[in-house]
């Protein structure tokens, strides 16, 4: 799930761990929504998103 915390966009995961998104894409639009997110590990709990999308597979 995506949501928008003081440090910009937050994914917390099935597992219920925490991410910090840095992206340059504006992803508002999927606030509130589970998504995917393409990217790499840019440091212990931040990803550097190359690509966000809804996750058509949700259930």
């Amino acid at each position: 799930m995506l949501s928008r915390g003081r440090r910009g966009m937050i994914l917390t995961t099935r597992a219920d761990e925490v991410w910090i998104v840095e992206s340059e894409e504006v992803a508002d639009d999927l606030i509130g929504s589970k998504v995917i997110i393409e990217g790499v590990v840019a440091g212990m709990d931040r990803l550097r998103a190359d690509w966000i999308g809804a996750d058509s597979h949700s259930s």
